[in-house]
């Protein structure tokens, strides 16, 4: 989608609604979002977390990666500071499910996830981490998901703006960041509506240093050292549009309109400064050994149209629903390579191009009898994705790689039915099953054809037993599934480019493989406070993976090469300690305290080597501690988060190749001052330590002799913002 076209497209969706001057005075209602979000907790009929507006407005984050961080289970890849690629329970970002109200979210990526720094987190009503789904809702997400509720048209009139502005600090310069939203809304007669909006312009920055060592494996002796360093510099201008309209029909029938627009238009500068040692054995004659400057314009959109119509049964609803969504990006790249001499040695152009268009109709119904609710529904997915890709190098057309060009059809159906059982006494069973039917077939650059078929039934059992008013247990067992990515079933090689080796192998993708499939078993406690106080949680979790797939590099013939592999089965299990008291049992109700501890393990042994290892990037825990303080005195409140990561081995799979994850220390403050009623100014600083991941990587031949040792330390900068919020 052009920006002409959705320039319309916004244009058409205000057109339709209600005029800004009508307007309808209500009484001002007061509603206590954190016992909803701790009732909505309590009384789910499977395992998740729930994190409403209130607790969404604290730390004045610009994007939902910024706050997701903070929450139990969650890490995250990027540069210090910049949460992209959410990952639960420390595996890769493909094992988690990113959903927007409920629905998978169209990008244009292999990896079918959404980067969740594109959605400001002033649009969200909601977030909610499901553990554990149920039937009636798919599940893709290994190791969970998580759905983003965008904001609902209200029941009274709504009007709320903010506004923020700030800098992120880097080590070499700075960048300043600012963003503009705002709620119009309200109920006339039939109609409930709201218009959700959002534009701002986002700075990141990198820096980064490498030096990298080569060793002759026979004497030990450093044969090349080489050193880089990196200055990236971000802007991104963003835009989102979330409009709703609910309709009330005839009977108590009701229409409900959910359009969503997202853009993000990225400019990317990236410096490389190379030098080496021209005696590396002991370290002498340092001389400069060339530049690289790249540039790089990635426009990166998503829309989606869904429309529900909803109809009243005896004792239950019927619901009929259809939606279409479009999601694409269009990267420009151009990459200079200079000398020593500063002469301009390569020129590379690249222009990447991927849509994905997907349509899917649905219909659901539910009912009461008895103890029983049954629900049940069907549905059918379209959907086409195609990548273009190309590059010349000095004006001449560069080959093209396996994953350049895809052209995708993905065709799937799914069914459930499920039954949520009130038992007496505060038991309620909710037993499911998921039946789903995948038809892929794609075309890759090489004119390579690939499909896959998938066919599962996935059962869930979910069990809550609500004690008493304040206490809950929980178990569940559910059946997840993950299909391979789309380029992991082409069957073509990629030759390397420069030598062959085991850190320079040929790829190739695998028509063999076969889905991923999990059971997992979950056992939870949780402990809600009175007079809304807050809540304690405690679980235990596990999933057994079937097929795990990883990338193995080998030597096949005369060739290193590297290509997706079913494992083996794997283990990953756990404990996740979550808290938000209240803290009046020290005669401190103004302060809440919030503490999460995941401890994580795995295991997965290979099927070539029978080596047992933890599943790789799987960090051993990470935990949040943090508070915040109401000043009643001073209409003010002021917190603190505190986020904590250590040092693990990446890969411990590979061990010719050890490559040890940074330690990561987030330190995130807020201070806020209400200027009146309906008034407040808020200061928020993040990743106050400045913190610097440094990494070691190591590599090894056969014989076990070091013959590569690689530092690198990355820094992303502190970020200062200010925030004036209201109601009118």
């Amino acid at each position: 989608m052009n920006k002409p076209t959705l320039t319309l497209l916004i244009a058409a969706l205000c057109a339709a609604y209600p005029a800004w001057g009508e307007e309808t005075t209500l009484e001002q209602v007061h509603v206590q979002a954190e016992r909803d979000d701790f009732d909505a907790r309590q009384n789910a009929t499977s395992t998740r977390l729930v994190y409403g507006r209130e607790e969404l407005d604290r730390m004045n984050e610009l994007t939902v990666g910024d706050y997701l961080r903070r929450l139990p289970s969650v890490t995250f890849t990027g540069p210090p500071g910049t949460p992209k690629d959410v990952r639960l329970r420390g595996m890769d970002k493909g094992y988690t499910e990113i959903l927007i109200d409920g629905e998978p979210v169209a990008t244009g990526t292999k990896e079918r996830q959404i980067q969740v720094d594109r959605l400001p987190l002033d649009m969200v009503e909601r977030i909610e981490v499901i553990r554990a789904p149920g039937a009636d809702m798919t599940n893709e997400g290994l190791m969970g998901a998580i759905n983003i509720v965008l904001r609902d048209a209200p029941n009274q009139r709504v009007s709320n703006a903010r506004m923020v502005a700030g800098r992120v600090s880097g080590e070499k310069t700075d960048k300043d960041t600012w963003n503009l939203s705002g709620q119009y809304g309200n109920a006339t007669g039939d109609v409930r509506w709201l218009l959700n909006a959002a534009v701002g312009q986002r700075g990141e920055l990198k820096t980064k240093s490498k030096s990298e060592q080569g060793f002759v494996a026979a004497t030990g002796v450093r044969n090349s050292w080489k050193d880089e360093f990196e200055d990236e510099r971000v802007s991104t201008d963003t835009l989102d549009f979330s409009p709703r309209v609910n309709i009330k029909l005839a009977g108590g029938d009701e229409l409900v309109l959910t359009p969503w627009i997202t853009s993000s238009d990225e400019r990317k500068t990236k410096d490389v400064d190379k030098f080496k040692y021209n005696t590396p054995a002991t370290g002498a004659n340092y001389v400069g050994d060339g530049r690289r400057a790249e540039t790089e314009d990635k426009l990166r959109e998503t829309a989606r149209l869904r429309g529900e119509w909803k109809h009243k049964l005896e004792g239950g609803q019927l619901s009929v629903y259809a939606a279409s969504q479009q999601g694409g990006e269009v990267k420009d790249k151009t990459a200079l390579e200079y000398n020593a001499a500063g002469a301009l040695t390569k020129t590379t152009l690249e222009h990447d191009d991927k849509d994905e268009q997907e349509w899917f109709l649905g219909a659901k119904a539910e009912r009461k009898l008895g103890i029983h609710k049954l629900s049940t529904g069907l549905e059918y997915k379209d959907k086409s994705r195609k990548d273009s890709k190309t590059a010349t190098e000095n004006g001449v057309p560069k080959a093209l790689a396996r994953g350049d060009n895809f052209d995708i059809d993905e065709k799937r159906w799914a069914v459930f039915l499920q039954d949520e059982i009130t038992l007496g006494g505060g038991h309620f069973l909710t037993p499911g099953a998921r039946a789903i039917r995948n038809d892929l077939a794609a075309v890759d650059a090489l004119r390579q054809t690939s499909s896959g078929k998938t066919r599962a039934l996935t059962p869930s059992l979910h069990y809550l037993w609500q004690v008493d008013p304040r206490n809950n247990l929980r178990a569940s067992a559910t059946k997840t599934i993950k299909p391979p990515k789309f380029d992991e079933l082409s069957p073509v090689t990629e030759i390397a480019s420069g030598a062959n080796s085991l850190s320079n192998p040929d790829k190739s993708g695998n028509p063999d493989l076969r889905p991923e499939q999990a059971v997992g078993l979950e056992l939870g406690w949780e402990h809600f406070l009175p007079k809304n106080g807050g809540v304690l949680g405690a679980s235990l979790f596990n999933r057994l993976i079937t097929d795990k797939v990883d990338t193995v590099t080998a030597l096949e013939g005369a060739r290193f090469v590297s290509r997706p592999q079913n494992v083996g089965d794997a283990k990953v299990w756990g404990i996740e300690l979550d808290a938000r008291p209240r803290m009046d049992i020290i005669g401190m109700p103004e302060l809440m305290l919030r503490f999460n501890y995941t401890r994580l393990f795995s295991e997965i042994t290979s099927t070539t080597t029978g080596q047992t290892t933890r599943i790789k990037d799987q960090p051993p825990f990470v935990y949040n501690i943090g508070f915040d303080w109401q000043l009643p005195r001073w209409d003010a409140a002021w917190g603190v988060n505190y986020n904590y990561t250590p040092k693990f081995l990446k890969n411990p799979t590979e061990p010719l190749k050890p490559d040890d994850e940074a330690e990561q220390k987030l330190l995130d403050m807020y201070v806020m001052k209400r200027l009146g009623k309906d008034v407040s100014l808020r200061f928020t600083a993040a990743n106050l330590l400045d913190m610097v991941k440094d990494k070691d990587k190591y590599e090894y031949n056969a014989s076990n002799q070091k013959i590569k040792f690689t530092q690198e330390a990355e820094r992303g900068g502190r970020a200062f913002f200010i925030a004036v919020e209201g109601k009118f």
